[in-house]
């Protein structure tokens, strides 16, 4: 049985990539339209494909399977376009990326380098118990 239809898609944005993206990443569009002066979100996300690879730290390759067997190009609600009123977006894998604390035991130092006085007015954490 042959695979399934893939293409992959090259994207430029017009500034650095977010520096937490990472190959595997799962890759989003939501199309926005001028509402009040500012852009709004018009959609619901739409699941485009994963990373396949980071070019530079303005272009990635996006690989799918969202494709028409007849032309081999992506369905037109998954192609990309950065500059032409999408937003992109990406989420990360929860396996991999688990960024909660393990353990029983935390400890925490602040210090204020500064020559001038600073005040700190709040500091949060999560946790999950990861056992009993």
């Amino acid at each position: 049985m042959a695979p399934p239809p893939s293409y992959i898609q090259v994207l430029t944005f017009s500034q650095d990539i977010n520096c937490s993206l990472q190959i595997g990443d799962q890759v989003y569009k939501t199309s926005t339209s001028p509402f009040g002066g500012f852009e709004q979100n018009a959609s619901q996300p739409i699941h485009v494909g994963h990373v396949h690879s980071i070019i530079s730290s303005t272009q990635i390759e996006v690989y799918s399977t969202y494709v028409d067997p007849n032309t081999g190009l992506p369905l037109p609600y998954n192609s990309l376009d950065p500059n032409g009123g999408d937003y992109i977006s990406f989420s990360k894998n929860r396996v991999v990326n688990n960024n909660d604390l393990l353990g029983y035991y935390a400890s925490v130092n602040f210090v204020n380098n500064s020559k001038v006085d600073a005040k700190l007015w709040a500091v949060g954490v999560g946790g999950n118990e990861n056992s009993k």
